[in-house]
């Protein structure tokens, strides 16, 4: 931390960094999970009802991409959140 108590511009783009690889690791694993469910039911491997797993499927996958969408915005807004900051610090120091 700084003498004004923030944290670095490279420590808040690490973090904003990791949050988002989390995220898109949550988001690829419920479209992989959707994916997983349509594919087993089409090679005869479901004991599901079809109904169930094509509208679980469906919404799975629909979730992760939303989810995706989400991760993306927030990564991109919490970046330039910092490097806002790092400019504003670089010209008060000055």
């Amino acid at each position: 931390m700084n003498k004004n108590g923030e944290e670095p511009v490279i420590q808040k783009r690490s973090k904003a960094m990791n949050l988002a690889s989390l995220r898109a690791v949550v988001a690829a694993y419920l479209i992989y999970l959707g994916s997983s469910l349509i594919v087993d039911h089409l090679r005869g491997r479901s004991t599901l009802s079809p109904v169930f797993v094509w509208l679980a499927g469906l919404f799975f996958i629909a979730v992760g991409i939303a989810f995706g969408f989400y991760v993306w915005k927030c990564w991109r807004a919490d970046r330039d959140a910092a490097c806002e900051t790092g400019e504003n610090n670089s010209s008060d120091n000055k």
